[in-house]
């Protein structure tokens, strides 16, 4: 919200550095809305003018009037072309003088991104060696305040809605306010996806932020939605609407507490798909892209997830029970601590996902989702040499040799691998030889265990996700 000096007028919205999500046209109406605190308000015209950013002539703009209603003014500009604008708006008095002029710049046009989940897509990555900020990537921050995007997108203390503070309200202030002062950890992976975006698609980029750390898959249960922001589901639903409606794709990073708990595990796949329904639905977007992450390592005690690998399948297999669903494995990347990836991760993650948004949300073929086991079978007869093949492969896998990650079991047992390598005539297959002939009833594991060394990723910088196929 903008102020005049005398506190007379209020430009309630459009915020700066806000981006409106375009339609399948290209195309998104902005609403202004001027609060008018004391005078005459009938005897005032109020014009406001949009003009693409660095342009003055004025066949590019677009003009309204605003209708007074009390103290207040308000108008739409309807089917703005995607891009960037800045905005004037200019109060005359009944004798023709302009008695308020402003002007704001960074009112966008472009696709705005629902991030969700916890604390790996909230960012908890040091905050060295950041992503650096574009003014073209902006986020609508916790506060409801729309800015460029900057590290941490997280500030809980700010938050508008009650789900998300992490001390009672009366301590709110003072914790907000030394978090400010004494923060070192929370980049993320919001702005290097949201960079990649904005090249690729030339249009503003919003970020729109709900995740929250440590929460599991129950707290965020459509049933909430009627709790307003005293829920996840009905906080992150109330900021879709804040923010126009409608956003582009949702993304989703979120799994390590249900693996906490095998009940809770037990259930993870359908209140997953659940909650994609339910999303789908309350937002007025059946078909809204989801893209997800597969969980990463763990490097404490394997007692306190017991359920790791489980849910990594259950992710595997959901991006195959629903359309417009696809997710990005993490397994290569490093942590910053027992559970968090670090910051250079993060950023490489924030491009991975961008690579599936641009086929999942623009039909884009030039990349595939990335590698995807096709099928799995001995070669031979002694039954030494198993082959893996894989398809949505970009440019082929690597490395070419010393392959980490595969494992291959009978009975719970691991059998000894001589070999690991790609096959020398066609860079999608992989071959694993055994030192002694294979059982029947054997499993391949790729990433078992919580802190599994794999290495297999193809052209696109697109990893092999964890997977289990038995033989």
């Amino acid at each position: 919200m903008t102020m005049d000096k005398n506190g007379v007028f209020q430009l309630e919205y459009p915020h700066s550095y806000s981006v409106r999500q375009r339609d399948e046209k290209g195309y998104a109406d902005i609403p202004v809305k001027l609060q008018v605190s004391q005078g005459e308000t009938r005897q005032l015209s109020i014009q406001c003018h949009l003009r693409p950013f660095g342009h003055k002539e004025a066949d590019c703009e677009y003009t309204i009037l605003l209708q007074v209603d009390g103290n207040s003014c308000e108008g739409v500009f309807q089917g703005v072309l995607a891009g960037d604008y800045s905005l004037e708006v200019i109060a005359y008095n009944a004798g023709g003088e302009a008695v308020y002029r402003n002007q704001i710049n960074g009112i966008g046009v472009g696709d705005v991104y629902l991030l969700a989940g916890q604390s790996n897509m909230e960012g908890v990555g040091k905050l060295l060696g950041t992503e650096r900020p574009s003014q073209w990537v902006r986020c609508f921050y916790l506060d409801d305040q729309w800015g460029i995007a900057k590290d941490p997108l997280c500030w809980f203390n700010e938050a508008s809605d009650s789900v998300h503070w992490r001390v009672p309200k009366n301590q709110k202030e003072e914790a907000a306010r030394n978090e400010r002062l004494f923060r070192e950890f929370g980049a993320g992976l919001g702005i290097s996806f949201g960079k990649a975006m904005k090249e690729y698609s030339k249009v503003p980029i919003g970020l729109l932020m709900c995740a929250h750390g440590g929460t599991d898959m129950e707290q965020w249960d459509s049933v909430g939605l009627s709790d307003g922001g005293r829920s996840l589901y009905g906080s992150m639903l109330r900021r879709v609407s804040a923010v126009g409606g409608k956003v582009k794709a949702c993304l989703w990073y979120q799994g390590e507490s249900d693996a906490a708990d095998w009940d809770k595990a037990a259930v993870y796949k359908q209140r997953f798909i659940s909650l994609i329904e339910a999303l789908r639905r309350d937002s007025g977007q059946p078909e809204l892209p989801i893209l997800y992450a597969q969980l990463n390592t763990w490097l404490g005690e394997g007692d306190v997830f017991p359920a790791w690998n489980g849910i990594q399948l259950d992710q595997l297999h959901i991006e195959g029970d629903l359309p417009h669903v696809a997710f990005v494995s993490t397994i290569d990347l490093s942590l910053s601590d027992a559970i968090h990836l670090g910051t250079p991760a993060l950023k490489k993650l924030g491009k991975r996902f961008a690579l599936l948004a641009r086929r999942l949300c623009f039909q884009d073929a030039a990349y595939e989702r990335g590698p995807r086991v096709r099928r799995c079978f001995f070669a031979d007869r002694e039954r030494t040499e198993l082959r893996i093949e894989f398809e949505h492969v970009n440019g082929g896998l690597r490395p070419s040799k010393d392959l980490r990650g595969f494992r291959v079991e009978h009975g719970g047992a691991a059998l000894p691998v001589m070999e690991c390598r790609l096959d020398q005539s066609n860079a999608n297959t992989v071959i694993v030889k055994l030192k002694e002939s294979a059982p029947a009833g054997v499993e391949l594991w790729y990433g078992k265990g919580f802190n599994p060394v794999c290495n297999l990723r193809d052209g696109a910088d697109l990893a092999v996700p964890v997977f289990r196929y038995s033989i």
